[in-house]
């Protein structure tokens, strides 16, 4: 059996020998292709790793947030709602992505050592990271879905809100008695935990933010939203707020969540 062994040997160093030279060979051939397929799409390949450090550049110099837009709606004529109003409301929102950017900037640097859950600058930038952050969003998804008609939702949108309120009239005391009942937002989002509508309630920027929700009608109930114009007569507001829904974008954004439930949507603009 011994001598049966080393005869077999010399076959078996051939063989890895032979696969080795083979391996090589197909490694050579490989390499030559990379070099060949890199010169033909040189301009491609650069144009697309531009495209993307673009995309995720956190480098120093470049602000992470950029107000959006929303100069439009000083320019329409809002039902119940002055250019006063939607002006100083815009200011508040720009002050938000401004402090949001700072507080990046701040936890670049922030100490680590002195970590604590009573108090650490660590803990406290973390907190007002998510308050300024949610701040602009919440604003922007506000922003972007009024300047419309008010009116009714139709089609899938509409469907999905009668499914969860019963009918319109249900939705719509639903959500003008949420926004007398909330301190700062109300949220109609598509939860995609179960893949329904639901509304949800916020007392701050960052206090009772749900999950997995997928805003569909961001409604700003903070009293620096009506103040300008009605004081402290929120119903007033609320009402002006009904007259001014633009139900395309809601839809927009419905039609988006249920078609990518696992992902966050941006706001539509």
């Amino acid at each position: 059996m011994i001598n049966e062994t080393k005869q077999c040997q010399p076959n078996l160093i051939n063989e890895t020998e032979a696969q080795n030279q083979s391996e090589l060979t197909r490694r050579d051939v490989l390499l030559m292709g990379a070099v060949t397929a890199s010169t033909l799409f040189t301009s491609k390949a650069v144009a697309k790793a531009a495209s993307q450090a673009s995309i995720v550049d956190t480098s120093s110099s470049a602000e992470p947030y950029i107000a959006k837009d929303f100069a439009h709606l000083l320019s329409k004529k809002l039902e119940g709602l002055s250019q006063s109003q939607i002006s100083q409301h815009l200011k508040l929102y720009q002050g938000y992505v401004k402090k949001a950017n700072e507080i990046h900037r701040k936890l670049k640097d922030v100490d680590l050592v002195s970590a604590n859950p009573t108090y650490s600058p660590l803990r406290e930038l973390l907190v007002e990271q998510s308050y300024a952050l949610n701040g602009a969003i919440y604003h922007e998804y506000y922003f972007a879905n009024l300047g419309g008609k008010g009116g009714e939702a139709t089609g899938d949108l509409r469907a999905a809100l009668d499914d969860r309120f019963g009918n319109w009239s249900k939705f719509a005391d639903y959500l003008k008695a949420a926004g007398k009942s909330m301190r700062g937002w109300v949220i109609v989002g598509y939860n995609t935990r179960i893949n329904r509508i639901e509304t949800f309630g916020l007392d701050l920027h960052n206090v009772y933010t749900p999950a997995n929700i997928v805003p569909i009608l961001v409604l700003d109930v903070y009293e620096h939203a009506y103040m300008v114009d009605y004081g402290i007569d929120r119903a007033k507001y609320l009402d002006a707020f009904m007259q001014n829904i633009d139900w395309e974008i809601a839809a927009k954004r419905f039609m988006a969540a249920i078609k990518n439930p696992c992902c966050l949507v941006e706001p539509v603009a």
